[in-house]
């Protein structure tokens, strides 16, 4: 009986180590002013099953998604992320279906028009403009409703 209550604990202990893990990036990409590559790459990745909530380096999601094609090799996780890259990235990881020239090409630009045409972009963005946290979690939330209709 000790033995099994002692695993028990156990097992409690590691899950919550492991939520409180996914919580803090969460709160530190929410807090941003101006997200990294690399807080950016968290979510995608999970979404894309590149990576677990129990993955130890922060850098692992950036550099799953870089291998997997979806930042250029010039990339680096530190540099601030673009509204024309998040869109590339959340179109690619969440496979949403584009226009004719996103589909031809994947290209940033393309993806960033695909998402202001369908209204998950403000109008008066700009590709080439920074993001927030809370931005790239709005942003990340709209294309999840965008991939559940096209389901």
């Amino acid at each position: 009986m000790k033995k099994l209550i002692l695993c028990f604990l156990a097992s409690l202990f590691v899950s919550m180590s492991a939520f409180a893990q996914s919580s803090d990036k969460m709160t530190a990409i929410i807090k941003s002013e101006k997200i990294t590559c690399e807080q950016a790459s968290y979510l995608p990745a999970l979404y894309a099953n590149l990576i677990t909530e129990n993955d130890s380096q922060d850098s692992a999601a950036f550099e799953a998604l870089k291998s997997n094609g979806y930042f250029s090799s010039d990339s680096q996780a530190d540099s601030e992320i673009t509204l024309a890259q998040i869109s590339s990235i959340y179109m690619k990881a969440l496979q949403l279906k584009g226009g004719l020239f996103y589909t031809l090409t994947k290209s940033q630009r393309y993806a960033f028009k695909e998402l202001k045409a369908q209204g998950i972009l403000p109008t008066e963005s700009d590709p080439s403009m920074k993001v927030s946290g809370r931005e790239a979690i709005d942003i990340f939330n709209s294309c999840l409703e965008l991939a559940g209709g096209n389901e």
